[in-house]
């Protein structure tokens, strides 16, 4: 894989992924993903090159089964937080860098779909999960939330995925 010898196989970094759908670099150059599936278990993982994610592939897989599943050969790394039974279809996140978010700096900013939020999560520095919560004004109220992207000036910026014509892109402000 990440350290083949075979140029082909050194493109996968990773594997074992369910449906990634977002990427943000942590300072220290730890990335992190975020994936979903059609029922449970959204992930956001803390990547190692060459890690095993532990998502099975094989048709008719049982989806009652955690995405994380341990009863695969080899070592899978768990996720570093869990939406748990059900789904909210993590997406597009990103990293809040800058003391002007306040005690929202360091924290990650997840969109969600099927969840109509925007979660921040707080990790400590080799990667539990601390807390975690939902900014309220966003709860439902723009709908579905896909992509995050830290803009100019520190602000986020959110995209929705509606459809029909009634997508939007929102800009949040750091704390005051």
């Amino acid at each position: 894989f990440f350290d083949a010898a075979n140029q082909v196989k050194r493109t996968i970094y990773t594997y074992g992924h369910r449906n990634v759908q977002g990427l943000a670099l942590r300072k220290g150059n730890q990335m992190w993903s975020a994936e979903h599936g059609p029922d449970r278990d959204d992930e956001v993982n803390k990547l190692k090159a060459g890690g095993n994610y532990g998502w099975n592939p094989v048709p008719g897989y049982d989806e009652s089964v955690p995405m994380t599943d341990h009863s695969l050969p080899g070592r899978q790394i768990d996720a570093r937080w869990s939406s748990g039974s059900t789904t909210i279809a993590t997406s597009g996140m990103a990293w809040l860098k800058g003391n002007t978010w306040g005690s929202w700096e360091g924290r990650l900013a997840v969109a969600a779909l099927a969840g109509s939020e925007l979660r921040l999560l707080e990790f400590s520095p080799d990667g539990q999960l601390i807390s975690q919560l939902s900014i309220a004004e966003f709860d439902g109220d723009f709908g579905r939330l896909r992509a995050v992207q830290l803009g100019p000036n520190r602000n986020l910026f959110v995209t929705t995925s509606n459809g029909g014509g009634n997508d939007r892109v929102l800009k949040v402000k750091p704390q005051a």
